[in-house]
């Protein structure tokens, strides 16, 4: 099956020569028995310098803070198409975003008014953590790691060097921010700062300031991708808030397509996002 990939994806795909990436791999044991049922509990396949190899594609559910059929995560299959998330379940859970108490009410406005001043309804990029773990990574020596990410507002990718630079002082602020990885035993540890304000870290209106910092943590276990984000935001939240874990597993299937250009919902004729109320006929 060939692979359709936006222009800049595929640009980032063309920059990891394939006798590299392909080379890595040759140091990697043989494919575990597909008779094993439990991906988890599959051999971890190493790269040559002997981290684990993340390459391939990466089949996620929709993670806790993801809202439903925005593009940023794969539907929950329990959740038909067009009904609004569980506001009770999620509320319900005990681990939501420290926020200053002042702030409170921002956060409930904000949430209240969510189809008309989410980003995720005008085509603008999730940013991190939102738009969740990678869809499909590349890994190869001497480039930073690629994380490939098909999303409704575009397909898009993220560079994370594990070289030891530091952040880069000089940036714009960005939607994905400035992005570094370093490895800690099997786990990379993604360091990623330098945002703007526009976007949110999950819906119900958990807004975020431009002191975002954001630490992912990505470890291989088998053939499943354990996820994690820890969030520091002094300006909103009163301490360090670490979400709930994703966890995804590795498929042979090409996620990435090219998806159709975003277009701006028509807001005004949207009725079912927010409050429970019955469409006018």
């Amino acid at each position: 099956m060939k692979i359709a990939l936006s222009a800049a994806t595929l640009a980032v795909l063309l920059w990891v020569p394939l006798n590299t990436v392909m080379a890595q791999r040759a140091a990697a044991p043989a494919r575990p028995n597909a008779n094993n049922a439990d991906p988890a509990a599959r051999p971890i396949p190493r790269l040559v310098d002997g981290h684990p190899d993340l390459n391939g594609f990466w089949a996620i559910g929709r993670g806790p803070d993801t809202p439903v059929g925005s593009g940023f995560g794969t539907r929950d299959p329990n959740i038909k198409r067009g009904e609004a998330r569980n506001a009770a379940a999620q509320y319900a859970d005990p681990n939501q975003p420290p926020y200053k108490p002042e702030l409170l009410p921002k956060v409930q406005d904000l949430a209240k008014n969510e189809s008309k001043v989410d980003t995720a309804f005008f085509c603008k990029p999730g940013g991190v953590p939102r738009v969740g773990p990678p869809h499909a990574i590349v890994q190869a020596p001497g480039m930073p790691i690629v994380f490939l990410y098909q999303v409704n507002s575009g397909n898009t990718f993220r560079l994370v060097p594990t070289d030891g630079r530091p952040h880069d002082p000089n940036l714009d602020l960005l939607y994905y921010g400035d992005s570094i990885g370093r490895w800690d035993g099997d786990t990379l540890v993604v360091d990623s700062v330098g945002f703007n304000d526009e976007t949110w870290l999950g819906i119900y209106g958990w807004f975020h300031s431009d002191k975002l910092h954001v630490v992912e943590r990505l470890s291989r276990v088998g053939d499943t991708l354990r996820y994690q984000a820890t969030i520091e935001d002094p300006e909103v939240l009163t301490r360090p808030w670490t979400m709930n874990p994703w966890v995804s597993v590795r498929t042979t299937k090409e996620l990435l397509i090219e998806n159709p250009p975003c277009v701006e919902l028509d807001i005004d004729h949207v009725t079912s996002f927010d409050e429970k109320t019955k469409p006018q006929p």
